[in-house]
């Protein structure tokens, strides 16, 4: 009976290898599969809330408040809104960063839903309070149209000074953009009466730079 053939050195270095190099592409997808699954998402949600973190202590120090979390810095805009302080005649600014838009509509837009939200400083206040829901906003021929929602109307029956306050608070900060633009109301898509309040709402109107703060 012949003797079985027993497998040679090299045939064993070689199953040595092959085994070898299993066990190693085994350990690399191993790692690949730990490190998607279960450090990547580590890595990812510590970074993001480090960035959150950074973002609320910039909104402390500034006094400002971002409608959006994070804006990269190439696309930041920032806006100057203007708002009432408590127990004052006088509009004061606050600045607001907000993502860049091209056309200047969108930015009168931006500003004008600014308003409406109202200010980040807790010594300032609201001028145009919730509910006075903007309608449409138009530029042309160097002119600003507001069409607010008729509840508007009611700073006709405010105080000389607050119903002013009221009125410039849009006025100026919308003029922001384009200092020589004048603003027209609209109440409900209709023209207001001549003869409503302390400040005549038929008439386009223009900034006034002694209402604000001085400094501003």
């Amino acid at each position: 009976m012949a003797n079985k053939r027993k497998p040679s050195r090299h045939n064993q270095e070689k199953v040595l290898f092959v085994l070898m190099g299993l066990i190693v592409i085994g350990l690399i997808v191993s790692g690949y599969f730990l490190f998607v699954r279960k450090i990547l998402p580590e890595i990812t949600t510590q970074n993001q809330s480090e960035q959150q973190v950074a973002t609320a202590s910039q909104t402390q120090q500034t006094g400002t408040a971002s409608p959006e979390e994070f804006i990269p810095a190439d696309e930041v805009h920032t806006l100057k809104i203007y708002f009432g302080e408590k127990g004052k005649d006088y509009l004061v600014p606050e600045e607001r960063r907000v993502r860049k838009r091209a056309m200047l509509i969108a930015q009168a837009h931006q500003i004008v839903e600014t308003l409406v939200e109202g200010p980040a400083s807790p010594t300032l206040h609201r001028i145009i309070q919730e509910g006075k829901a903007l309608r449409g906003l138009f530029f042309e021929s160097g002119v600003f149209t507001v069409d607010l929602s008729r509840e508007f109307a009611a700073v006709s029956n405010l105080g000389a000074a607050e119903q002013i306050l009221s009125v410039y608070s849009l006025v100026n900060s919308l003029t922001e953009l384009d200092p020589r633009a004048k603003v027209r109301f609209l109440i409900n898509g209709s023209e207001p009466a001549a003869d409503t309040g302390h400040v005549d709402l038929s008439q386009n109107l223009t900034r006034i730079d002694d209402l604000m703060m001085s400094g501003s």
